[in-house]
């Protein structure tokens, strides 16, 4: 499918071109022409001219490698031409004069300038310059998402817009994983919502399928003054992505690729002795239960302990047991690296045209990435292809029509074992039973797949599946997305413009699973598993319309702009799934062919919203400014009564250093402005598409009637009177300043948000009813928090040449709590009314008991604390030397949770909280004489995580006494009397696994802090020479070497365990992130 379209593009490409030569050869008028410098009369390259006449559409061009540029073709008349570069300050030159065939020059110097205020900042349906803004606004340049090796934007976003947090959740860092984006921190219990509404070029969409050199600048609307006109779907926030357009001038041609590698940025260096692991094992499970776990004898341990000192003894051989000759084995297997391979290859190419006239101009790319996962056999794969098309036209001089259109396909294939129809990898099951003593293969070649020795399978059989090969999952993501617009300038200061938007994304998911041989019976081959094969598909389709006009205009220094719009979405959703089993062909793959029991299901929904909204921008001189936003917002979601909701809010900024009082400080600040605002939004966005609606159950029981089972229908779900919208209130006061010439600038916000009318279950019903408490509006809670943003840049000659820097950071912070919820007892296992959201409540550690004695001596009762002490055998049920000493609080000689309220927690106390604090992110970069080198540094400063009860790479065996995947030195942290300062305490099996185990109950001393700092992305350049590269016949080549994650340093007492991605799944069992290292070329022509 993808083939032909990139066989037919550049055929397509070369007609565009032979069009646009032909409408430059045929286009008369003046010229305007001439260089663009900077201070120090250094020629500045990519430079933005602009010409723009009053009743037509603007002229752009960008300079050349000699900082000169050519408008030509321009009709006679007046124009305003306005020089752009970014870290300068703009220069703008008045009544220009054009005629008719005349050549003029106009040449300019350009200041450094490290916060241009009259740069225009894109904001709702529309755009506004940034001295002008008085809602908390940020904006992200596209060029800091360039030449970094990554499938998707949100894997570059991470720290690089202030309070813009990126998470990865169970995707962790698979190929293609798609990132969930959050706004100023926690912003409701539902939290799967609480993500900005994310519009490209003014559609909604997702940012994990946009190519990242498309992308011209990304803004974010934090409040509500900013966010308001955007109404029942902004009430975390909004994110604008603006995409590349073309530029007026000769066609330009870009071309970029980098190919790279990624290894795991934890430690992948496992016990490999199978000795060693065997006696941990065996001891752990022993503690617990009283039997041995791998069924080894005392003979068998001497075989095993002969290996460790020889490796090269046969770690299979053939003895009889139970009278019968088996494989037994002996072997010192590194499993992890049997599974997995720490290299993952990636690839990049990207190709982007654009150029045109002012009449007609167009934008057009292509990319292609690929990355292999960590899979070693059947390798997992992602790829994914984008195109888009962009083009825009003068039709007459009132209006200018611009069609947008993308296309996106992704693919992820992986081995069938694989728990979702997303493809997140199972990695519980080959860390389980795959001990170093076992092997992947007998000497045969035939897969292993039990010992016989116990009844456990070796590694849940992964790697036997594997090694037949036939067991595939696949997952294809297809997208298609055209946005038709067109402006009409009616009169002067008046602009109305339509667009609709269309999108298409059919998803196809295939999991297929065989049956596989394995044999521990030396010439006798068993099977295992099942054989069946799944199929989804589901298809999107999703319309919007917005029609809005603006008017501005000046009554002397009054000046008015006003923005009037409406809009509506509809989108559709259908699902279908089959399942067969038995089938006919283990290599081919269609229900067809399935033999067995066969499952059908599918799926259908659509949803709509319709709203108006208005805002009014007023400013006096450009000195005081407000704004005031409204939207009136209506959603299928809810009951007809209470469908609609009304919007509002008001912002306003005082320019301080506009009075004339500041005068006497202008030379040090430039720029210095006060801001606020205040308003809500609705949140429609948790509420079920049919939420109001009573739906019955439907299913299957299992007993049979007349020779088959028996279909039943359950109580309808019963719905709250009142369901309506979750309201969120933002008061955000903000200061804006600019000083030090422009070299330095700064940004600071404190705001509150309180998130309302919050959808929970009600009540509980009694049993007898037979359905579920039905969702209300019952739940407030409040966000309070502040971010700053710094930068500094300046250039100056090094060796007679320019040498320019600049270093940016940004520090974020938040906390929330709960204002109302239904939770009069205060349990302490639900939220309640003033709880910190995230808040852990745990248990206080005194160390180890230091012996037996000591520890038999204890007056202080914790067997509630030690329930899974109490289930182990003989003397292991009795506290021991080595076992974790719990404080009593409250002095009531015994260790317990109390009623577990906040009136009675027992001994239990705040001892952390999951939420994360303190985000930021540092930027420095420095360009001379062509070399460029930037590192982007990215962490937090505060966050606490409790290992969860299966998160086995920091328990080990005190989870699970059968993991297998154990770190390398982990018997060198487990307490013995001999070793009485050890990190764990004494070895028991299940202790962190099962409820109230000593390790299970959070308690301080195993509370992790996951404060870290990393190195995010470092960079380093060259660009070769103008004179150089023209000889080539080229305008621009850069080469560049680039890693990703390459350091951290963390309070996370762990290498197996990323605290980045700890916080993301309390076990840790997610795909790891990757240090990444690329190489890339860039070309221009």
């Amino acid at each position: 499918m993808i083939k032909p379209l990139f066989v037919k593009w550049p055929g397509m490409v070369l007609m565009l071109l032979l069009l646009f030569g032909n409408l430059y050869a045929q286009t008369p008028g003046g010229t305007i022409q001439g260089t663009v410098k900077d201070e120090k009369a250094e020629v500045l390259v990519g430079a933005t001219v602009r010409a723009e006449r009053a009743g037509s559409a603007s002229r752009t061009v960008t300079t050349n490698a000699s900082g000169t540029y050519s408008l030509t073709g321009l009709a006679p008349g007046t124009y305003t031409l306005n020089f752009i570069y970014v870290g300068y300050k703009s220069k703008q030159i008045p009544n220009v004069q054009v005629q008719n065939g005349a050549q003029v020059t106009h040449s300019v110097e350009l200041e450094v300038n490290g916060s241009d205020l009259n740069d225009v900042v894109v904001v709702g349906y529309g755009t506004q310059k940034k001295a002008n803004l008085t809602g908390a606004v940020s904006q992200l340049d596209g060029k800091a998402l360039e030449n970094r090796p990554v499938a998707n934007i949100t894997q570059a976003l991470q720290g690089a817009i202030p309070n813009v947090n990126v998470t990865f959740g169970s995707g962790g860092g698979r190929p293609g994983a798609e990132g969930s984006v959050n706004v100023r921190g926690y912003a409701s219990i539902n939290g799967a919502n609480a993500g900005p509404l994310i519009l490209i070029d003014g559609v909604p969409g997702t940012l994990n399928n946009i190519n990242s050199h498309d992308v011209e600048s990304i803004t974010v609307l934090k409040d509500a003054g900013a966010a308001a006109i955007y109404g029942a779907r902004a009430a975390f926030g909004v994110m604008l992505v603006t995409t590349k357009s073309g530029k007026s001038g000769a066609v330009k041609i870009d071309y970029r690729t980098n190919f790279g590698w990624g290894t795991p940025t934890v430690s992948t260096d496992f016990m490999t002795s199978g000795y060693d692991a065997a006696l941990l094992n065996d001891e752990a499970f022993r503690r617990a239960t009283g039997n041995s776990y791998t069924g080894y004898t005392q003979d068998d341990y001497a075989e095993l302990l002969k290996r460790k000192t020889d490796p090269s003894l046969p770690s299979v051989v053939i003895q009889n047991r139970n009278g019968k000759n088996q494989y037994v084995y002996y072997g010192n297997t590194d499993w992890y690296h049997v599974i997995y391979r720490d290299w993952q290859p990636n690839m990049e190419h990207a190709l982007s045209m654009n150029g045109g006239t002012d009449k007609l101009n167009f934008f057009l790319s292509g990319r292609m990435y690929q990355k292999d996962g960590m899979m070693k056999v059947l390798t997992d794969k992602y790829k994914m292809y984008n195109l888009r098309s962009k083009v825009s036209a003068e039709i007459t001089s009132w209006l200018r029509v611009t069609n947008n259109t993308q296309f996106n396909f992704n693919s992820y294939t992986y081995p069938g074992f694989q728990t979702d129809e997303n493809g997140n990898q199972n990695f519980v099951s080959p860390t389980v039973h795959a001990l170093p003593s076992y092997v992947p293969t007998n000497p045969d070649g035939t897969a292993t797949y039990q010992t016989q020795l116990n009844s456990y399978s070796i590694g849940d059989g992964v790697y036997a599946d594997l090694q037949h090969g036939k067991s595939r999952g696949r997952r294809n993501e297809t997208e298609f997305i055209n946005n038709l617009q067109a402006v009409f300038s009616l009169a002067k200061g008046l602009h109305v413009t339509g667009n609709y938007s269309y999108s298409y994304t059919p998803t196809f998911l295939t999991n297929r699973r065989t049956i596989a041989p394995w044999s521990i019976y030396p010439g006798v081959v068993d099977q295992f598993g099942f054989d069946q094969l799944a199929e989804t598909n589901y298809t999107t389709n999703y319309n919007v319309l917005n029609v809005f006009g603006d008017y501005q205009r000046s009554f002397g220094q009054n000046n008015f702009k006003i923005t009037l719009g409406y809009n509506q979405e509809h989108s559709s959703y259908k699902r279908n799934y089959g399942l067969g089993t038995n089938l006919v062909s283990e290599d081919l793959n269609d229900l067809n062919l399935a033999t067995g029991d066969m499952t059908v299901s599918g799926g259908a929904n659509s949803w709509a919203l319709k709203g108006g909204f208005a805002r009014i921008n007023y400013d006096y001189k450009g000195r005081y400014l407000v704004e005031l936003n409204g939207r009136y917002d209506g959603t299928s979601r809810f009951p007809a009564g209470n469908r609609y909701g009304f919007f509002p809010s008001v912002s306003a900024g005082w320019r301080l250093s506009e009075e004339s009082f500041f005068e006497g400080l202008k030379q040090q600040i430039n720029e210095f402005k006060l801001r606020g605002s205040y308003g809500e939004l609705g949140n429609q966005g948790e509420a079920a598409v049919y939420g109001y609606i009573p739906l019955l159950g439907r299913g299957t029981a299992n007993y049979i009637t007349d020779d088959q089972k028996t279909q039943y229908l359950s109580v309808p779900t019963p719905i709250a009177a009142g369901l309506t919208w979750e309201r969120t209130r933002t008061l955000d006061i903000g200061v804006d300043l600019v000083a030090f010439k422009n070299r330095f600038n700064l940004t600071f916000d404190w705001y509150r948000r309180q998130t309302l009318d919050m959808l929970i279950p009600g009540k509980t019903l009694p049993a007898v009813f037979g359905a579920a408490s039905p969702r209300q509006n019952a739940a407030d809670l409040e966000n309070r928090g502040w971010e700053i943003a710094a930068g500094w840049s300046d250039q100056f000659k090094v060796a007679g040449k320019p040498f320019s820097y600049d270093f940016n950071v940004s520090l974020a912070d938040s906390k929330a709590k709960i204002t109302r919820f239904d939770n009069p007892s205060f349990l302490l296992n639900d939220f309640f009314v003033g709880s910190g959201v995230g808040d852990i409540w745990g248990y206080r550690v005194d160390g180890y008991f230091a012996s037996d004695a000591e520890a038999a001596a204890w007056k202080i009762n914790q067997d509630y604390v030690n329930k899974q002490r109490l289930a182990a055998p003989g003397e292991w049920s009795r506290l021991k030397g080595g076992d974790l000493k719990f404080i009593d609080l409250n002095g009531d000689g015994k260790v317990d949770a109390g009623k577990n309220t906040l009136g009675d927690p027992g001994d239990q106390a705040v001892i952390g909280n999951t939420l994360p604090r303190y985000n930021f992110g540092v930027r420095l970069g420095a360009n001379w004489n062509g070399f460029g080198i930037s590192a982007f540094f990215q962490g937090i400063g505060k966050q606490n995580w409790y290992p969860g009860a299966n998160a086995d790479k920091f328990w080990g065996p005190y989870s699970r006494p059968y993991y297998s995947f154990v770190p390398e030195n982990f018997a060198a942290d487990v307490w013995t009397p001999e070793n009485p300062n050890a990190y764990y305490p004494l070895l028991r099996g299940y202790d962190a696994l099962n409820d109230r185990g000593s390790l299970n109950v959070k308690n301080d001393r195993y509370l992790q802090d996951l404060a870290y700092i990393r190195l995010k992305n470092l960079m380093v350049s060259y660009t070769l020479p103008v004179t150089f590269v023209k000889k080539l016949s080229l305008s621009q080549v850069m080469i560049y070497a680039s890693g990703d994650n390459l350091w951290t340093a963390t309070k996370l007492r762990s290498d197996y365990i990323d605290p980045e991605q700890a916080s993301q799944e309390t076990n840790g069992r997610i795909y790891p992130y990757s240090k990444t290292y690329s190489f890339g070329l860039n070309v221009s022509f």
